[in-house]
């Protein structure tokens, strides 16, 4: 039983410190969500162009493949890769806070 004591004591020591961080929160949640709404929004821009690099670097060393060097196929499908799955967390990211920019854009209306 001694060993809850400190425990207790150490919630209760961090719960002002909790709180202001809820009142800042509060306080900037319109810029915070517009934040992570454009935080979201890069995933998709830079999955994009990680792909459109990827297929570049492809296309322009096509003739490299003849003779053996492969590096460059593998530096483009690393690319394609990382694109892929930054695209793919943008349509996860973007499905996870939906509620919050609906909510947003509901604001920005009224």
């Amino acid at each position: 039983m001694e060993d809850k004591e400190p425990n207790d004591e150490n919630h209760v020591e961090k719960v002002p410190v909790l709180n202001k961080i809820f009142e800042g929160l509060v306080s900037d949640a319109s810029d915070l969500v517009r934040d992570l709404y454009w935080g979201v929004k890069t995933y998709l821009i830079f999955g994009l162009m990680s792909i459109l690099f990827g297929i570049y670097s492809f296309a322009s060393n096509i003739n490299l493949f003849g003779e053996r060097l492969y590096i460059h196929l593998f530096i483009s499908g690393c690319l394609i890769f990382c694109g892929l799955a930054q695209i793919v967390n943008f349509f996860r990211l973007r499905k996870k806070y939906s509620r919050l920019f609906k909510v947003q854009e509901e604001l920005k209306k009224s």
